[in-house]
């Protein structure tokens, strides 16, 4: 009778060890690895590491009048399984690394199987052990069936993976859109972006992100007049779907990025073709919550305005982290000089020197200074594709203020020094803030200087109504010419505030699948009053693998 008990709790006690203690050893140590402030890089285990005690005794922090004394002498005298540290103290108000917890569990679990091999374990120990193993015994049961079809999971996918060094993912970002109030009439159009990349990792450490895309996203017609003038169509409110210009259905090289390590600290970024003047996979978010294309559903919301000056494609950056929450960025995105004349670093240009705070997950602040160069004509929010034409966000003027025909007769050259601060704060898991606030002081060279602000609030509200739905408001103003200063004769122009209220509600459907409908509401469009308001609704839906 009493082998067969002990053949009972010994093969409960692998259950135990197998649903219960491994898998929380695992989770523990992939989900949070340990600080690198808590490594000896010389043995890579931690430099505080717990060692063995023999007596309770023997820890200088614990006497026999606290509460936990009886508790820790039983664990030592009767098992042999808990640890102190080597100065002979236990630190029982200290948090446990994720290193010392596997530690004293695994010298736990090392001594009870020793002592189940060999029969020692107490008869009232068994007898808890069976009660225990009775009352969870459906619960094992469901716990040792998830851990088996987790390994057949597993194996399955070791199996039919993509690649040992390289993931696929990509997404298709359909959006329908109904516009109500500008030219007195009702318009439609269905966008629609396809997007397929894939990330590489040669050594571990580094990043080849390659991406490809379609769009079909023609820009309708909107709000086309400025104090009386046509200064072309406004591009606010303009949807996500359409923030890679119109590609009428070809397939085009959007992304090609590769990230690698230069020493522990720094890390540089070689660009060959970037669609936005930064990459959607290393994106910092201003607003927590959401992947590029799960969250607002128009361009402007989606990336501060700043990001989206063009000035070429290709470049180069580096980011060094100052300390585990401080990182400095330095970029250059450059045309290379497109026209042979003008030399390798004489085209048009954009550098930028940005600092990003996060010292928590609840909170992000970053400030930003940018410095471009545009040749006659070339200034718009457009990522340097300059066949979108206008751009794909804010007014008409603050994409053609420069261009021909619109304040002046002539084209002009622009330098700029631009400012942005933003950033978000958490304030409970299921409501947070974010925003920035865009400031570019334009010259139009031999002319006079000209200002564009822009700026937006975000409230995001995860798990809105069913858990990994996603609520979200934006008020926010688009890129829009405020000031001109020149004392040259130019046409005269408004610059009243116009307000770009958006409210969405992302339904996931699924882990692969979205659907969100949304209104946009823009006041005085194209930063004029006496344009009729303009009202977008629709539908977005996202496939993402």
């Amino acid at each position: 009778m009493k082998t067969n008990t002990f053949k009972i709790i010994k093969k409960k006690g692998n259950l135990l060890l197998k649903t219960i203690f491994f898998p929380l050893i695992l989770s523990l140590i992939q989900d949070d690895p340990v600080s690198s402030q808590d490594i000896d890089n010389s043995n890579q285990l931690p430099s505080n590491a717990m060692t063995q005690i023999n007596s309770v005794s023997n820890l200088r922090d614990v006497s026999p009048t606290d509460w936990a004394y009886e508790a820790l002498r039983g664990l030592v005298e009767n098992y042999g399984c808990i640890a102190g540290y080597p100065n002979k103290t236990f630190r029982g108000n200290r948090a446990l690394s994720r290193y010392e917890f596997a530690a004293g569990l695994n010298s736990c679990l090392n001594e009870l199987e020793r002592l189940i091999s060999e029969n020692l374990v107490k008869k009232e120990d068994i007898e808890i052990l069976k009660r225990l193993t009775q009352e969870f015994q459906a619960e094992l049961k469901i716990l040792g069936q998830k851990i088996d079809n987790l390994e057949s999971r597993i194996a399955f996918l070791e199996d039919h993976q993509f690649s040992t060094t390289t993931k696929l993912l990509g997404n298709i970002v359909t959006q329908t859109n109904f516009y109500f109030g500008a030219n007195n009439k009702a318009q439609a159009a269905l966008q629609y972006n396809a997007f397929l990349a894939t990330l590489t990792s040669f050594t571990g450490k580094d990043t080849l992100l390659v991406g490809l895309a379609s769009t079909n996203t023609t820009f309708p017609e909107l709000a086309n007049t400025n104090n009386g003038r046509n200064v072309g169509s406004t591009r606010e409110a303009t949807a996500y779907a359409a923030s890679a210009g119109d590609l009428n259905n070809s397939l085009r090289l959007i992304n090609l990025n590769y990230d690698f390590p230069v020493t522990n600290n720094l890390r540089a970024t070689v660009t060959g073709v970037n669609r936005f003047n930064f990459s959607p996979i290393f994106l910092n978010n201003f607003a927590t919550d959401y992947t590029f294309g799960n969250g607002p559903v128009s361009a402007f919301a989606t990336a501060p305005p700043i990001y989206l000056v063009g000035g070429g494609n290709g470049g180069v950056a580096l980011t060094y982290k100052m300390n585990p929450s401080t990182i400095l960025s330095l970029n250059y995105m450059s045309t290379f000089g497109n026209d042979p004349s003008i030399g390798l670093f004489k085209g048009d240009y954009v550098t930028t020197a940005e600092i990003k705070y996060n010292p928590t997950s609840k909170f992000f602040v970053q400030g930003l200074y940018q410095k471009g160069y545009f040749a006659p004509g070339n200034f718009g929010f457009n990522n340097g594709q300059f066949f979108q034409g206008n751009g794909f966000i804010g007014t008409a003027l603050a994409n053609r203020f420069d261009d021909a025909g619109v304040l002046f007769d002539s084209a002009s050259a622009v330098s700029t020094n631009a400012y942005q601060i933003g950033g978000y704060y958490v304030f409970n898991p299921r409501f947070s803030l974010g925003g920035w606030g865009n400031l570019i002081n334009a010259r139009l060279l031999g002319k006079g200087d000209a200002q564009i602000w822009t700026y937006s609030l975000q409230a995001a509200f995860p798990d809105l109504f069913k858990e990994g739905n996603l609520g979200g408001i934006v008020v926010g103003v688009e890129p829009t010419l405020t000031g001109l200063n020149t004392n040259i004769p130019h046409s005269e122009f408004k610059n009243d505030t116009s307000l770009h209220i958006e409210t969405y509600y992302r339904h996931q459907i699924n882990d692969h699948i979205s659907f969100t409908p949304y209104l946009i509401w823009i006041t005085a469009p194209n930063q004029d009053r006496n344009n009729s308001d303009l009202f977008v609704g629709g539908f977005r839906t996202v496939f993402s693998f």
